[in-house]
Parts: structure tokens; sequence; C-alpha cells
């Protein structure tokens, strides 16, 4: 899903308040725009930096063993890999098409695969995304509060499919036949049962309209202050949002188990392929189980926004959990880059691909509203 949120908070709730109000997102300021691209720069070599330097260090191993570790990989495994990103990828606009009503599948599609590249390729892009949404389906005969409704339950959906997938993995791990001692598994289970338990009090505010009105206002007057100082232009946050929130509620009536399942089906499939590319292309002696909860972590690692798509950042903490795991450092190393950039980088070559194809169908959508 394009709806991760890693954009400055600031520019982000300008963005999604112009949306709002039915007005076009601000186009970026040449000064943005080198911005984003020293960004975009400077991640790229914070990337190299990790995977070149720190990962071998980080497990105790060299790129010459790490690449004699990938002899013997079947080239049906790469394959498979990107079969499966390409899977994920349909799974996940077939949500991102579920929460905007009156938009195609075909549409939504090639929105989210732009929107899912421009966050991959530019750190912290996701205003940039905003605006590439709003355009395309601003084109397909979409209205601005419906595209700003729609980015919201998408949002919603990808944070809480990112926040249970951990939760799972942690319940399954208590539950495994693992040699774990019974305080241990207690222990995990109550850790559980909290951060759900936390996850449906987040759930509940954020569907109470009196505690998000609160919490809107006193964001409305730190924006305020922060315009004041330098000198930016104030928009309202409360009303626009609270129309959006009513909006997003009536928009996800009847479609909010294909909203909420999908991002949660397709991070599920992509677990259930790390344990096959562990176990069945390596050859990794791990419980499915652990494997599972170190796919887990990768996702949670996959948040910070240092590096593209978090390359280099999950596999340093991916090939350390399966070392200390039993698996051997150099293959450790091999088995989470190749599965890191493939789902990294296989929806980002989707989405350059789609760019063509998405602005010949939006001039399409416009030339047949007009007609």
């Amino acid at each position: 899903m394009v709806s991760r949120i890693t954009s400055p908070a600031h520019g982000f709730l300008q963005e999604w308040s112009a949306m709002n109000e039915s007005s076009t997102p601000t186009p970026l300021t040449a000064r943005q725009k080198r911005r984003h691209a020293l960004l975009a720069a400077l991640s790229v070599v914070i990337a190299a930096i990790v995977i070149v330097w720190l990962i071998p260090r980080a497990v105790d191993t060299s790129w010459p063993h790490i690449f004699a570790s990938f002899d013997g990989i079947s080239w049906w495994w790469i394959l498979f890999l990107i079969a499966v990103a390409l899977v994920v990828l349909a799974i996940d606009s077939v949500g991102f098409s579920a929460c905007f009503r009156g938009v195609s599948l075909r549409a939504a599609a090639e929105t989210n695969a732009v929107a899912q590249a421009v966050t991959v390729v530019v750190p912290m892009g996701s205003t940039i995304s905003l605006g590439l949404i709003y355009a395309r389906l601003k084109r397909a005969g979409l209205r601005a509060k419906t595209i700003a409704s729609g980015t919201m339950l998408a949002s919603i959906a990808d944070v809480l499919a990112q926040i249970l997938l951990p939760i799972l993995a942690v319940a399954l791990v208590a539950l495994s036949p693992l040699d774990i001692p019974l305080w241990g598994r207690v222990a995990l289970l109550i850790a559980a049962a909290l951060a759900l338990g936390l996850t449906s009090i987040a759930l509940g505010f954020v569907s109470s309209e009196k505690l998000l009105r609160k919490v809107l206002e006193r964001v409305q007057k730190i924006v305020d202050a922060f315009n004041e100082g330098f000198g930016g232009q104030s928009r309202d946050l409360v009303t626009p949002a609270l129309d959006t929130r009513a909006m997003a509620v009536a928009d996800a009536h009847g479609s909010r188990v294909v909203i909420l399942g999908a991002p949660t089906l397709a991070r599920l499939a992509q677990g259930v392929a790390f344990i096959a590319w562990c176990t069945l292309g390596y050859g990794f002696e791990i419980s499915p189980l652990v494997l599972f909860g170190i796919y887990a972590l990768s996702r949670l690692l996959s948040l910070i926004p240092l590096t593209p798509g978090g390359i280099g950042v999950i596999d340093v903490g991916v090939a350390w959990a399966l070392v200390h795991c039993g698996a051997p450092n150099a293959a450790a190393v091999s088995c989470a880059l190749a599965f890191t950039l493939s789902q990294v980088l296989t929806p980002a070559l989707a989405g350059a691909l789609a760019i063509p194809l998405g602005v010949r169908d939006a001039h399409a959508d416009a030339e047949a509203r007009q007609g």
C-alpha cells in the first residue's frame, strides 16, 4: 500500500487538508524538488553503506562468502520471489480499489503501483504520493473528498496490517513447540494481548468523533503556531478531517473485510513465501513459526525511512536473526538480501512501467467525461 505516512507530519497534513477542501494539492517548489532529490540520493548512499560495509560486519562474514552462498540456488526460486511480489502488489491493489468507491480496479492498480514506486525511491515521499493519487483519481472522475476519504481508509488498513502481523507472530511463537520456558510463553501471550488491546483502543479512539476532535484541535494550534513562525499559510484541519472521517465510515460500509483484509492477506502471503524461501530454497532448519516472527520483524524495520524500501536496514535485522537461529552467516545474508530486493524492487519496477499506462488512461478518462 502507498499509505505509509513517513513524510513530515506538517507537510502531509497540509496536502491532505488541501484534498479535503477540494483544492488541488500544492505543486512542489524547486526547493522541495531539490530536497527530495537530495534525500533520494542520500538514502541510496546509506543503503549502499549498510549493505556493503555494515551487513558483513554485523554477522561476521565477507562478500566472497556471501556470493558463494548463492551457488545451488535455482533460478526458479528467484522467479518465485518475483511472482510473489507481483501477487502481493495485486492483492494490495484490490484493497486499495475498495477504499475508493467508483474507481475501476485497473485505475486503482496503476495508481497504487506508481505511488508505491515513489515511496520506495523517495524517502518520506508520502506527500508526493498524495499528489499522484489525487491527480490520477481526479481524472478518473472521483471527487476530492472521496479521494481524501479513500486515502484515510487505505492508510488505516495498511498501518493496521503492519501492527497485527507482529502481534500474530508473537502469539504463534508463544504457542509453538519451541523450547521456551512457561514464564516466557506467558510473557509473550501477555505482550500480544496488551498490544492487541492497545490497537483496539486506538481504533476506538479514531472512531470516536469527540476524542478525535479534541486531538485535532490541539494539532491545529501546533500547525498554526508553526505557520505563524515560518510564514506559512494556515488551513483548517479540524472540520475537513472530521468530514472525511464521517465519509470514510460511510464508504467503508460493506467493504470493510476487503479494505482491512487485503493488506493483511498480502503480508501473510509474503510471510509464507519467506518461510518457503528459507526452508526449501536455502534448507535452513528453523521453525516456520520463528521464521514468520523474523518476517514480522522485517515489516517493522521497513517502516524506518532511511533507505529505499528499507533495503539494508531490513537485511541487517533479518540476517542477524537468522544467524542467531542457526543459519550459516553468509547464507543468512544472501537469503535476506535476495528476498528484500525482490519484494521491494519488483513493485517499484512495476510502478515505473505503469506510469505511461496511467498517463494514457488518465487522459482517456478525462476525454470520456468531457465527451
